[in-house]
């Protein structure tokens, strides 16, 4: 029988791993190029995947958040989504959020950084938030039929680069030829695409639409 001592809990694996990469790192030469093995050099690089998992969680914790207090949840169905969230294993199959009972939600996040820290997305950016907006409407294993779900893209808020990059992701592209099926589903996406702001109401939500919310992370106290 697993106790809750023992479940997999993601914010202190994550911190852990962090923590134990950044204690071996000696980082006190102005020089680290030259100062760096290569034992500490295969240590950052897989470090780097660690960060961006850190990066996911905080952003989700961060959305969750939001999600709670936008729809008004109770105190504990707040707690329990930050719970799932904080069990749910990176690269686990299914949404980073899914939300089946008093309410139907499904959301997907994605930590991307404009291109150049410029104001647009790069073209891979862009194909893989569409994907992800494609996945919403047409379902996965785990929720196969998302036709009554309200579905949300949330993306990392970093201002008005941020907004800038939503705003050219939202612009349907003019004259497009092409026949692979793709990149004819992506430009389809495009069209149902709809940005949450400050006047959007929960209850005025429509399952039709992929909504994209900017999500910000807040320092801890």
């Amino acid at each position: 029988m697993t106790t809750n001592k023992n479940k997999y809990n993601r914010s202190k694996e994550l911190s852990r791993k962090l923590n134990d990469f950044i204690s071996k790192l000696n980082l006190e030469s102005e020089n680290n190029f030259e100062t760096l093995n290569q034992d500490q050099l295969i240590e950052l690089k897989i470090a780097l995947s660690d960060i961006n998992n850190v990066l996911t969680l905080k952003t989700t914790i961060a959305f969750g958040n939001w999600l709670s207090d936008f729809f008004k949840f109770q105190k504990d169905e707040k707690e329990h989504l930050i719970k799932i969230i904080n069990q749910t294993k990176p690269n686990t199959n299914g949404y980073d959020v899914e939300i089946d009972n008093n309410y139907k939600i499904i959301a997907e996040i994605k930590c991307i950084i404009p291109i150049n820290n410029g104001d647009k997305y790069g073209a891979a950016q862009r194909n893989a938030i569409l994907d992800d907006a494609i996945k919403l409407e047409r379902g996965k294993r785990v929720i196969s039929n998302t036709s009554e779900f309200i579905k949300i893209i949330g993306l990392i808020d970093l201002g008005e680069k941020t907004d800038n990059a939503i705003n050219k992701l939202i612009t349907p592209a003019k004259n497009i030829r092409t026949k692979q099926q793709i990149r004819i589903e992506r430009h389809e996406i495009v069209k149902k695409l709809k940005v949450i702001n400050s006047h959007t109401k929960s209850q005025n939500l429509n399952p039709e639409y992929i909504y994209l919310k900017k999500v910000k992370i807040k320092a801890s106290r």
